[in-house]
């Protein structure tokens, strides 16, 4: 009696682990049970082709230039081919970076299973999938951390719960694994960490991880670097802290470059790639006229538009939003890091020529930020655990709604009711409340023009 007394106090001691474990448990289930990973064509597939593309080339093919395209080989590949015919990998190689560990186990394994080891096998799909879940679950550890210093064990339970059961996150960790979303969520939420431990002690240790992480971070989606400004202005709230914390970093100036040179040397590798083909140190591989339109981002239908508004799509998001403002009178030294990087990362998402991303299951390039995005979440969740059981209750239901909702949208995507880029007002309504689409569906869908959001007209 007093052995189950004592298991039941450390499970709720330690509740938020606890789930972090069943989570783990689920989305193994999850993968093996969707057999996504047996048909490596559709995870090795889309946008993953680029991201992958250097470990086949480099390790399989031994040719980073791609010139054995112009013979017969096992796989696809999409690169961008210059005017003088040297053929550049789109994308840049932060995820090959991660892939790597799981790819070279999964080359050796190949041929001893008894599958081609040619980078396009089970295997190697396998791979990625499973590589995804691993960062995926480090990654709440690490945000399991961040949200222990403020919160309590059940509403850091809470908040991870809903960031990865009840975002579109759970659809690029189950059913489009190898997608960058859920790696950089994942790198994130540890980035977070380390700024916490760097601002409790700036060692060089710390310095040297920030850094990494800040290298791998920008080098899997160059726009995300801006997370360094949530570096800068971490506990900066005021005229007073905004003094303490440019006298920290003149007291760890050689810090801060040991920051900044590790996050360059992590682009190293890009840069000797991009000058050896193409002479530049630095180079624009989006040529097909793809761009931003800083002057015009689209805040409005990027939030709230039937194609692909992000809190239309993933409505749990909301009590992410609505947490900033608490974050401004309870836990002041998140406010402005928070708010500002959101802000800049919403306006630089918001102003790309696609702005919803392609097909997708929401709009999944925010996904990346959920991590900063669990700290007002849970504020969020803290406050209405304070408040009167009168306010307490209609709160908490409309806090389960908005996220069964959200989750409901993961399963309407499955399904088809929710269509991958081209959705309208009637097509939404037509689906609402239904796992799958109706027989007039398609009539009421608005296929967007690709051609004309490349000229501005998004």
């Amino acid at each position: 009696m007093l052995t189950l007394i004592s298991v039941k106090q450390k499970i709720t001691k330690n509740i938020s682990l606890v789930f972090i474990l069943l989570l783990a448990c689920f989305l193994v289930f999850k993968l093996f049970n969707s057999h996504r990973y047996r048909q490596p064509e559709k995870v090795i597939a889309n946008d993953v082709i680029s991201y992958y593309a250097y470990l086949p080339a480099v390790f399989i093919e031994h040719d980073y230039t791609l010139k054995f395209m112009e013979h017969e080989h096992k796989g696809t590949y999409w690169p961008e081919v210059l005017e003088d015919g040297t053929r550049v990998i789109k994308t840049t190689m932060g995820l090959s970076m991660l892939y790597c560990p799981f790819f070279i186990v999964a080359d050796a394994v190949a041929p001893k299973l008894g599958y081609e080891a040619d980078g396009f096998s089970l295997p190697y799909a396998f791979a990625l999938s499973f590589a995804c879940l691993f960062y995926v679950i480090a990654g709440c550890l690490f945000l399991r951390k961040v949200l222990l210093r403020r919160f309590s064990e059940l509403v850091t339970a809470v908040t991870l719960c809903i960031v990865t059961l009840c975002t579109n996150l759970y659809w690029y960790t189950i059913y489009e694994p190898a997608m960058s979303h859920a790696f950089n969520f994942a790198l994130i939420c540890l980035f977070l960490f380390l700024t916490e431990c760097w601002h409790e002690k700036p060692t060089w240790f710390n310095s040297f991880f920030v850094g990494l992480t800040v290298g791998l971070i920008s080098l899997i989606r160059p726009t995300n670097g801006i997370v360094v400004i949530y570096f800068l202005i971490y506990n900066v709230f005021n005229v007073e802290t905004l003094k303490q914390k440019i006298d920290i970093y003149l007291k760890n100036a050689l810090k801060i470059v040991c920051v900044a040179f590790v996050a360059l040397a992590v682009w190293l590798p890009q840069i000797m790639y991009w000058h050896s083909l193409t002479g530049h140190i630095f180079f624009y591989s989006y040529t097909d006229n793809e761009g931003f339109f800083f002057s015009h981002p689209v805040f409005m239908r990027g939030l709230f538009g039937f194609r692909k508004g992000w809190l239309l799509y993933t409505p749990s998001m909301i009590l992410g939003v609505a947490g900033i403002v608490l974050l401004f009178r309870r836990f002041k030294e998140y406010s402005w890091a928070v708010s500002v990087f959101m802000f800049l990362n919403l306006y630089i998402m918001l102003s790309w020529w696609c702005w919803w991303y392609g097909g997708s299951c929401g709009l999944r390039a925010a996904i990346d930020c959920y991590g900063i995005m669990a700290i007002p979440m849970a504020a969020f969740i803290a406050w209405i655990g304070s408040r009167t059981v009168k306010l307490k209750i209609p709160l908490v239901c409309i806090a389960i709604a908005l996220s069964g909702l959200s989750f409901f949208h993961n399963l309407q995507y499955k399904h088809g009711s929710i269509h991958w880029d081209s959705m309208s007002k009637a097509a939404y309504f037509d689906s609402f409340g239904h796992l799958r689409q109706s027989e007039n569906f398609q009539n009421l869908l608005q296929e967007p023009d690709y051609a004309a959001a490349k000229q501005g007209d998004r």
